[in-house]
């Protein structure tokens, strides 16, 4: 069954940064079955067991676009070869391209980078993100199947990919998975994991910020503005979404729930809340304003 929570991901589409890139690495157990083989490392239950016990697993992975790829980028994983061809991964690039003894052994070296998984399932045990029907529904030419691992994906798909993988997670009864909880407003989202780019930045979880305002709607918290109603077509959907407490203040990764944890304002009360350190309260700005919200 498809949890509710997938119907605020379809009602809400907001948008991705428009500087990240992401990425397609590829497995090809006809050629690399030593992950599968205890005596190995790395071994793949081992890296399930890590992040069904951290939440995370790291491993590095060739990368075809070495000289683009950059720390921060999304990694997609999927299986590839004559079988079972699917994505079973995701996470980030954490690391700059390096070389690395080629998996062979044959000691030649070949550009790798560091990958963060914060998603793996099993690619011989469990389902799989089906490549051949993404390729379909997206009607974009993509290669799902690369002959080398870590080629670009393409910009214009990338949210939907994403929109793609999140739902696949939520519907399959998957031994991790954060994202099935029993009641939406207890649902906890990782936020605030800070990422080593030219400066340290808080991430925004954007399944957070859909579910939100899935659920909170469109108008500001503070001031009743309503985007949409005051201009038209060109407001629709238009909100920021206001952290009650501020990522910069924790500086750490947080679960955080997006119903209880955040709420639409409007850029002009949004600006306001960050008049002073720690912010002003919803409340607070609403006294200000003297109005009863």
């Amino acid at each position: 069954m498809v949890h509710g929570l997938a119907v605020y991901w379809y009602l809400q589409h907001g948008t991705m940064n428009p500087q990240q890139n992401a990425y397609l690495f590829s497995w090809n157990p006809n050629k690399w079955r030593q992950w599968l083989d205890p005596k190995n490392e790395p071994y793949i239950e081992n890296n399930l067991e890590e992040l069904r016990t951290t939440g995370k697993t790291t491993m590095i992975w060739s990368c075809r676009s070495h000289k683009a790829v950059r720390p921060g980028d999304k990694a997609f994983l999927a299986k590839v070869g004559s079988e079972g061809r699917g994505i079973f991964g995701s996470g980030k690039v954490i690391s700059e391209a390096f070389l690395f003894q080629h998996w062979s052994g044959e000691g030649r070296d070949v550009p790798r980078v560091r990958i963060e998984f914060d998603f793996l399932l099993h690619p011989n045990k469990g389902p799989l993100l089906k490549t051949e029907n993404i390729g379909k529904e997206l009607l974009i030419e993509q290669v799902w199947t690369p002959q080398a691992s870590g080629i670009s994906i393409k910009r214009e798909i990338v949210e939907e990919l994403e929109e793609k993988w999140f739902n696949f997670l939520i519907s399959q009864n998957l031994g991790y998975n954060p994202f099935t909880e029993t009641l939406e407003s207890e649902r906890y989202y990782k936020e605030g994991a800070a990422s080593q780019t030219i400066q340290t930045r808080y991430e925004r979880n954007p399944q957070a910020r859909k579910i939100c305002l899935g659920y909170h709607q469109h108008s500001c918290k503070v001031c009743g503005f309503n985007f949409e109603e005051t201009y038209g077509e060109i407001g629709r959907e238009f909100i920021h979404v206001h952290h009650l407490v501020g990522l910069a203040v924790i500086k750490q990764e947080y679960q955080i729930n997006p119903i209880k944890d955040l709420r639409p304002v409007c850029p002009n009360c949004h600006a306001m809340l960050h008049k002073k350190n720690p912010p002003f309260t919803i409340e607070e700005l609403q006294r200000i304003l003297k109005r009863d919200i």
